[in-house]
């Protein structure tokens, strides 16, 4: 079926319109019949109707617009029949889109007639449709086109024809098909008294994305019913103020007149909390079965058996209405069999997981609205109707904090727009000053319901904890915190995704929230102790800890505290007084925390578990200090190390990255809970400390702790230990033997570790290992020990001679990056890359290295390899087939690619520039190559043999970047490779032929497009052109020929990667489109001459005659100065020769419906 999308009228279904029914149709196909005896039918009925044919084009065109904008816009319906030559017609064109732009601001209802035709045509643009639109194109093309005025409203009306047959074909519809016209005819009927007679649910007149958010529960209920069951059920769900009753009521509108009953029974939630409320649900449910009959129901019992019997089987539309508790829903599922096919229940709920899994049914969670929506739905509060541009510009440093503040929260927009509407700027400056603070009542309180259905006070906890201190971190890491706090973390935070508190980015896996939700959860720790912070569970607020922890106000409700010295504006120096002034510094870097915070404002915060601070000074002793911690996160630490008497014994995490520390801690600790360490670019940091004390440690995290010399040698007691991060530790000297020892040791990184001259020799003892990152190794400082006697000995077992072994890595590795580590060619062919068969992932890029060692073969399961900027390498040949991306940027000596190296056809081979071939992509090779009698045939090429010897062309490779761009998003490219890259010339070379696929094309001097070519251009880089209809209708296209001219005025220099020129070709008829962006590109000799670029393009079955195609070169650097088309048949061309073009059966030919456009490029 298709989409419903009708638009209503909400204030009165009976009253205050002229018409009940408006009538469009093209009077030729229907007028005299089908269309003439539905016109008596509606007034025979009682519906006063407004013909609006095409049969008036002889009065004024203003008296008839603003008769037919009367005519519509006092209907309460209207009925457009499409028929064969509907589209022929650009007065009913026009009627449709009228139609169709003043549905939603009159509010009408629009029902589609299909007579004899089908509705994928009006969307597709096919059958009759397609081709009245192209006639239409084609008659402004060659009539409206002087001007560019006049060219830009003609394209635009076309494109509004185009769209509003489109939007049509989604409307919901009645199709005639093999039925008497009398019977469908009847139906209708039937159809626009349903419709008008009931009325329509009240929906705000101000919808903004209404239409986009309804679209996938619409298709839903009209989508017919897929299982063995006669209903089927939805869940709508999502928080308050997200707009699902709405968006219910919405698709209700749309679609009650297709149901034998309709019912929206509204506000379940509250209504079920009264005595009998249950009973009373009943009560309304079947009196709507029953046609508004009285009924009585003593009991839920009997109720379900009244309910049961009032069905009969009928197609029923029902829609429960904001749901909390399963019971009501669960009944109607007991009652499945007395439902009428195809009936559709729609559930408003605020808990994603209402229903049992065992009970079929889905789930759509409704989405925020988009940017440009919620910019509209503001202003239309703030501003009102007229949304007057003045007042925008005149509050627009405003709109766009108090706008972002909102995200999208349609009942946010809608109450902050209307409270700052005709306010003050002051008012408004202040109320976004609260906002940040304290958010509104009534958004809060919508929002809160959902904290306060959570079934527990478990959840409730849960839920406020994640608001006030973990919103953007890693769910595995809140895991392995909260659950040391004695919380069931991993249900908890379910639970919270079923009432849509929570969501977990599925990418990164980061616990999300909404902004709104969040603010919700914290007001409600605010209100805890409105006065004084002190008293309340969770300090989240910066200025607030401050004040805590100067004050020392501090008690034992405390459970968490944020502290980011950075976020605290103004801080007082000292209190002099001056008159009545007081001085005030707001530069934190004059400021020390040591008069203001010490260690006894921690005392009576016995419940302390989480700590966050940055930037923070503490003084005094540690011995009174919260022992209960389990977080303990303080980036900025000053202190040179932790205090003995500093309590972790109950520490999980330990977070303490920038800090001053040079060592972590005295002697030996014995922290039986620490599960993380992170010491992060803590710059001072000379050595690591005990780790035997540690037995739990799996993450060890040390990157960019730039004076590390050495790792402790009791690192081989970290049996639990998975991480291991060194990255970037410049001074490290070497790595302990005992590292060997780490049975669960899974990520390795050791990348930037310049100064390594030792490594162990059984390292491929690590049998857990699945990544190991050893990129940026200074090969200088490992070659006399490290490189070939234990990293490239690493599992060496005596497979030849000592003087020449075989590299072997883990059999384990899932990934290895050895990029950047100055590897010989003869180092690089001894590693034995086959045994590493789990391999998915292998970066070798910027290694001098000639060629892939043959052991690359046996990686089957490798998916991504990067050389890139592996300068040396001339031929890539041999990559499994199972890779997918290949990244050889920068391979400045590369010239050929073979089959099997597939990579990203564009981004794989930037700069590139000797590249002259990727197998199956595309060739370039002498233009001499090419049997003459096809050149002369396809490209008018008949004097091969003067062309080669006589003439040159300067050829650059097109997917270059120019020097600055390479230096800033590549700079680890070597200084001379970027100078040789640029200081070469354009390569002089004989004409070639450059083959893409089903393209090949070749780069001569010229300045005019050749005189054999049927179509010519000089004063557009843009045409059109409709292929012959010839008599001889059996003759086939078998490919056309392109000629485009072009000239340089200035000097070339590249700019980018699509900088060279390009060519598009597009079939509007069967909306296909190609884009050519050659491999490489002619250049001019000079600014006085020019460069024709011939090509030939097979287009096999693609085209047909009477299509209409565009043709458009884009020059880019260069100047347009003429362009040409020819077409060629079958019966035209060479039968039986033999050709050299490798891709003469690749053009793509399996387009789909959203992919309609084929690049061809490198």
């Amino acid at each position: 079926m298709a989409t419903r999308q009708l638009a209503y009228d909400q204030s009165s279904n009976t009253y205050g319109k002229s018409y009940d029914v408006f009538l469009s149709f093209k009077r030729e196909d229907t007028g005299k019949n089908f269309t003439n005896h539905l016109s008596t039918a509606l007034n025979q009925a009682g519906f006063r109707t407004f013909e609006g044919g095409d049969d008036n084009k002889s009065r004024r065109e203003e008296d008839i617009n603003s008769e037919l904008s009367k005519a519509i816009q006092d209907s309460k319906m209207c009925i457009i029949v499409f028929s064969q030559n509907y589209a022929s017609s650009s007065w009913c064109l026009d009627q449709l889109v009228s139609i169709l732009e003043k549905k939603m601001k009159f509010a009408c209802m629009i029902l589609p007639i299909f007579y004899h035709v089908d509705p994928s045509n009006l969307r597709k643009h096919k059958g009759s449709f397609g081709e009245a639109l192209n006639r239409h194109e084609e008659k402004f093309k060659c009539e409206r086109v002087h001007e560019n005025t006049e060219k830009e409203y003609w394209e635009d009306k076309l494109k509004k024809w185009k769209d509003a047959l489109s939007q049509a074909a989604d409307l919901a519809g009645m199709v005639l098909e093999n039925q008497h016209e009398s019977t469908f005819i009847k139906k209708i009927i039937n159809v626009i008294s349903t419709r008008l007679s009931r009325p329509a649910l009240y929906i705000a007149s101000c919808s903004i994305g209404i239409h986009r958010r309804a679209r996938p529960i619409n298709s839903w209920v009209q989508t017919d019913v897929s299982n063995n069951s006669n209903i089927e059920v939805l869940l709508v769900c999502g928080i308050g103020g997200i707009g699902k009753t709405t968006l219910a009521k919405f698709v209700y509108n749309l679609n009650f007149g297709y149901f034998e009953i309709s019912c929206f029974l509204a506000n379940i939630r509250e209504t079920s909390k009264l005595p009998n409320g249950l009973i009373t649900l009943q009560k309304q449910l079947l009196s709507i079965l029953r046609k508004n009959e009285k009924v009585k129901i003593s009991s839920v019992d009997e109720g379900i058996i009244k309910i049961r019997n009032a069905l009969c089987y009928r197609k029923v539309l029902l829609v429960l209405d904001d749901v909390d508790e399963p019971d009501l829903v669960e009944a109607i599922f007991d009652m499945k069999d007395w439902f009428g096919f195809g009936s559709k229940i729609i559930v408003t709920t605020r808990h994603k997981s209402l229903l049992r899994p065992q009970l079929v049914h889905e789930v759509h969670e409704v989405g925020i609205l988009y940017t440009i929506e919620a910019n509209e739905l503001f202003n239309f509060h703030a501003f009102g109707h007229e949304n007057n541009q003045i007042s925008k510009d005149y509050y627009k440093e405003y709109l766009e904090e108090v706008i972002e503040w909102c995200r999208g929260l349609p009942l946010a927009l809608q109450v902050i727009g209307s409270s700052l509407a005709g306010k003050s700027k002051n008012v408004w400056r202040s109320a976004i000053e609260k906002l940040r603070e304290i958010p509104t009542n009534k958004i809060v309180d919508k929002l809160r319901l959902s904290y306060e259905l959570l079934e527990d006070d478990h959840d409730q906890n849960l839920f406020l904890h994640l608001c006030c201190f973990f919103v953007g971190m890693k769910k595995d890491f809140v895991v392995r915190i909260l659950d040391k706090c004695d919380f069931y973390t991993l249900v908890g935070i379910q639970n919270l995704i079923d009432r849509s508190l929570v969501t977990i980015d599925e990418y990164v896996n980061d616990i999300r929230m909404h902004q709104l939700v969040r603010d919700m959860g914290r007001d409600i720790v605010r209100r805890e102790a409105t006065v004084d912070s002190g008293k309340r569970s969770r300090l989240w607020h910066h200025t607030d800890s401050y004040n805590v922890l100067r004050g020392k106000t501090g008690t034992e409700a405390v459970q968490g505290m944020v502290l980011d010295m950075r976020m605290i504006p103004l801080i007082p120096l000292r209190q002099s007084q001056i008159g009545f002034f007081t001085a005030w510094s707001s530069k934190l870097g004059n400021f020390s925390l040591q008069d203001h915070v010490r260690t006894d404002a921690f005392e009576k915060m016995h419940k302390l578990k989480f700590l966050q601070f940055n930037k923070v000074q503490v003084n005094g002793s540690y011995k009174n200090f919260p022992k209960g911690l389990r977080w303990l996160c303080w980036s900025g630490f000053p202190e040179e190390c932790i205090p003995n008497e500093f309590p972790m014994e109950n520490v999980v995490s330990i977070d303490m990255r920038y800090s001053s520390l040079k060592q972590l801690w005295n002697g030996y600790k014995f922290l039986q809970y620490l599960e993380i360490l992170d010491l992060s670019h803590s710059y001072e940091l000379i050595t690591t400390p005990d780790f035997s004390g540690l037995p739990n440690l799996e993450k060890l995290i040390l990157e960019h702790c730039t004076k590390l010399i050495n790792v402790h040698n009791t690192i081989g007691c970290l049996q639990k230990l998975m991480i291991l991060s060194l990255k970037d530790c410049q001074k490290l000297k070497s790595l302990p033997d005992s590292i060997c020892e780490l049975k669960s040791l899974e990520t390795l990184n050791i990348s930037g570790c310049s100064n390594i001259v030792y490594l162990p020799t059984e390292l491929d003892k690590l049998t857990s290992l699945k990544e190991l990152y050893a990129d940026g190794i200074s090969m200088i400082n490992l070659e006399a020990q490290t490189w070939y006697s234990s990293l490239w000995a690493w599992a060496w077992k005596g497979s030849g001679p000592l003087l020449s072994p075989k590299i072997h890595f883990p059999k384990s590795l899932h990934v290895l990056n050895i990029a950047k580590c100055n590897l010989s060619p003869d180092a690089f062919n001894k590693v034995d890359l086959g045994i590493m068969t789990l391999l998915h992932w292998l970066d070798l890029g910027g290694n001098p290295i000639n060629d892939l060692p043959d052991s690359i073969k046996n990686l089957t399961r490798l998916k991504t390899l990067n050389i890139a900027y592996c300068t040396k390498i001339k031929y890539l040949e041999g990559v499994p087939s199972n890779v997918t991306d290949v990244n050889a940027d920068g391979c400045i000596s590369l010239e050929k690619v073979g089959s099997c190296a597939k990579g990203h056809p564009v981004e794989g081979y930037i700069n590139c520039i000797n590249l002259v071939e990727v197998e199956g992509v595309f060739k370039l090779e002498p233009l001499e190559n090419v049997d003459p009698q096809v050149l002369a045939n396809n490209m008018g090429i008949s004097n091969l043999e003067t062309i080669m010897k006589s003439t040159m062309v300067s050829l650059v490779f097109g997917r270059v970047y120019n020097a600055e761009r390479l230096r800033n998003e590549y700079p680890g490219f070597v200084q001379d490779d970027i100078t040789s890259l640029f200081s070469l010339s354009p390569k002089k070379l004989p004409p070639q032929i450059l083959y893409h696929r089903g393209v090949f094309s070749t780069f001569l001097p010229g300045e005019s497009v050749p005189n054999w070519f049927s179509y010519k251009f000089t004063d557009a880089a843009e045409v059109y052109c409709t292929l012959p209809n010839n008599l001889n209708s059996h003759r086939t296209i078998n490919g056309l020929s392109i000629c485009f001219v072009y000239k340089c005025p200035e000097p070339y220099t590249n700019v980018g990667l699509y900088d060279g020129p390009a060519i598009w070709l597009r079939n509007q008829t069967k909306d296909l489109n190609w884009a050519l962006y050659p491999a490489w590109f002619g250049l001019p000799e000079d600014d006085q001459t020019g460069i024709m670029w011939l090509s030939y393009w097979k287009v096999n079955n693609l085209f047909e005659q009477g299509d209409i195609i565009e043709v458009m070169g884009s020059p880019q650097f260069a100047e347009f100065k003429e362009l040409g088309v020819k077409i060629f048949y079958i019966d035209e061309q060479i039968e039986n020769y033999e050709s050299n073009d490798p891709f003469e059966d690749i053009l793509r030919n399996d387009f789909s419906d959203e992919e309609r456009t084929y690049y061809i490029c490198t």
